[in-house]
């Protein structure tokens, strides 16, 4: 988390005196900025305020998220309003729009990017970070929500212990019976080390004619890499 003046952590907005912004730059406020799964929270406080109120005490709270289906959510919500702004776009549409900009949206200063398209070389770059993931003992149904909550076409399955076991995937749910997720689970799970060349998974990808690959650092899971994660790759 790191802390900085109001107006650092607005920096690129078009007008100060667009809707739900002037509070923003009040001058008793500052800005909070977080780092979190797949972007970055802003939360603006009264000046001072400890880093353990600060939820409760936000005046508002702005977020950019990269999620797993290649699109970028960004809200924002007021203290005391009835609603909240939301804006859902392709993350290439995004990527683009701060290339044009050239601005820099990120303030948290060392942290990474989330939003770079800078060309990766392993599958540790190319990969989501800490998919979401099941345990064999949960419900088919339960899958099938995640799935569809999520906009994703596979789970990596992990047990007790945090050990992958298997992936789940909508052709297991369509084609496959069964009321756990250890019932219609793909056992022989083909993976790739998070040192490996994108190059290399996307042969294996090519080749067993797969959408996805979870990816082992060691004997633990780090993250998955899908075919649209190469896409992005290429298009770097």
């Amino acid at each position: 988390m790191k802390r900085v003046n109001i107006r650092e952590a607005f920096v690129g907005e078009p007008n100060r005196s667009q809707e739900g912004l002037s509070t923003v730059f009040d001058e008793g406020l500052e800005a909070l900025l977080l780092g979190v799964r797949g972007g970055e929270l802003t939360i603006v406080v009264p000046a001072g305020t400890e880093e353990g109120r600060a939820v409760q005490e936000a005046e508002c709270v702005r977020g950019v998220l990269r999620l797993e289906n290649e699109r970028v959510l960004t809200f924002e919500i007021q203290a005391h309003s009835v609603g909240a702004f939301f804006e859902d776009e392709p993350a290439a549409l995004h990527r683009r729009r701060q290339r044009e900009s050239g601005v820099d949206m990120s303030a948290i200063g060392g942290s990474h990017d989330y939003m770079a398209a800078a060309r990766p070389v392993s599958a540790r770059e190319a990969m989501t970070p800490d998919p979401i993931t099941i345990r064999p003992e949960q419900s088919v149904t339960e899958a099938a929500e995640l799935l569809a909550y999520h906009r994703i076409s596979g789970l990596p399955v992990l047990d007790g212990s945090g050990a992958l076991v298997g992936v789940v995937s909508e052709a297991d749910i369509i084609a496959k019976k069964g009321e756990t997720v250890g019932d219609i689970m793909t056992h022989e799970v083909i993976t790739a080390s998070a040192g490996a060349r994108v190059e290399e998974v996307a042969a294996i990808m090519a080749r067993e004619r797969i959408k996805r690959i979870p990816v082992l650092d060691g004997d633990r899971l780090a993250g998955i890499i899908s075919r649209a994660d190469i896409v992005r790759w290429v298009a770097s």
